[in-house]
């Protein structure tokens, strides 16, 4: 289980004058296998059957607040229904800041859609751009947009308690990645906290699910996840 094996599995990316349907069709697998990828860490800490599961479907639905809404990542069983979500969006292609408020808008609306239906579930958010997007600094744009995404996000991030605004997560983590341009190039991805400003706090890959998993065991403490259980 590695997240970065995900950018593997994306396989190489697109170069900026490629048809759109090839570029779309890459932030699709990359966003699929990044769900799969966080499904399996979760497995990893104790969570059981959270979905989706390699060779099984994809995202699960719930009867949110505003509608019936997909989620990427989802654990849930049928007393509590929703108790931990994860959504996975991402930017894959320059101009990177063109999309970024939609990107913000929709994510701020899943959050609300399931808090309404679900105020006590753990919602968090994975945000993945590729590394282009933190060195898109020019004199007019003294900030990079993954910077500047981080800034956006911080102020919906940090839910406390079920009583918080519902556009709140719980946890919003940013992954900035190295994709594969050349079938010898060797991915990578880094996992950053939105900070103050444009300071964005570095991750490991085993401390970003460990805060998952403390998020959950907070928010429920008569049903803790303890125990490791195998993949």
């Amino acid at each position: 289980m590695a997240l970065v094996d995900a950018v593997m599995s994306a396989g190489i990316i697109p170069a900026i004058s490629s048809p759109q349907a090839s570029k779309k069709r890459y932030s699709e697998m990359l966003s699929a296998a990044l769900a799969y990828e966080v499904a399996s860490g979760l497995r990893s800490l104790g969570f059981p059957k959270v979905k989706p599961a390699r060779g099984g479907p994809g995202e699960r639905e719930f009867q949110g607040g505003l509608g019936p809404k997909k989620v990427d990542v989802s654990y849930a069983d049928e007393r509590h229904g929703l108790l931990l979500a994860v959504s996975v969006k991402s930017i894959c292609f320059a101009p990177y800041g063109k999309n970024l408020k939609n990107r913000f808008g929709d994510l701020c609306t899943e959050a609300i859609t399931l808090h309404m239906r679900f105020p006590y579930a753990v919602v968090g958010a994975l945000f993945a751009m590729p590394e282009d997007a933190d060195l898109d600094i020019t004199a007019q744009r003294r900030v990079s947009t993954f910077r500047r995404a981080g800034m956006l996000f911080g102020t919906v991030s940090g839910r406390q308690d079920y009583s918080s605004p519902g556009e709140r997560f719980e946890d919003i983590t940013m992954l900035l990645f190295q994709p594969i341009r050349e079938e010898r190039d060797e991915p990578w991805v880094k996992f950053f906290r939105p900070g103050a400003g444009s300071q964005l706090e570095e991750l490991t890959e085993s401390e970003y699910f460990a805060r998952l998993k403390s998020y959950y065991n907070l928010r429920n403490p008569h049903a803790q996840i303890e125990e490791d259980e195998p993949d």
